[in-house]
């Protein structure tokens, strides 16, 4: 398995494998390179090498722009996932790291622990 498709699972789990919200499951029948074009609503989901700029990450965080349900000063959207569980830290840090190294398509190692 490689780390992309952990985290398409990371991202089924999240809203327990249903169809979601405006948007819906977008990300299912993407593949990497049109994942890492893709815009939800005119934002960018991710900046390869970049955690702060990703929308991805700023979305499951409720960090700015996200987050106007918990409270986020100058939040405009909530945080994702809507009227699901926050996705753990840990899955989080493995999307940032993922990003961090550049979103590549390699194989994840889940003992190596990236």
């Amino acid at each position: 398995m490689t780390r992309f498709e952990h985290l398409k699972e990371i991202l089924n789990s999240a809203v327990a494998n249903q169809q979601i919200g405006a948007h819906g499951a977008f990300w299912r029948d993407l593949s990497l390179d049109q994942f890492k074009t893709k815009r939800v609503y005119g934002r960018i989901l991710v900046t390869p090498g970049a955690i702060e700029t990703s929308n991805l990450v700023l979305a499951l965080r409720g960090a700015p722009p996200f987050g106007s349900d918990i409270g986020t000063p100058g939040a405009t959207y909530p945080r994702m996932p809507v009227d699901f569980v926050p996705v753990p830290d840990d899955d989080i840090q493995f999307i940032e790291q993922w990003i961090m190294d550049g979103c590549p398509e390699d194989q994840w190692n889940p003992t190596a622990g990236s």
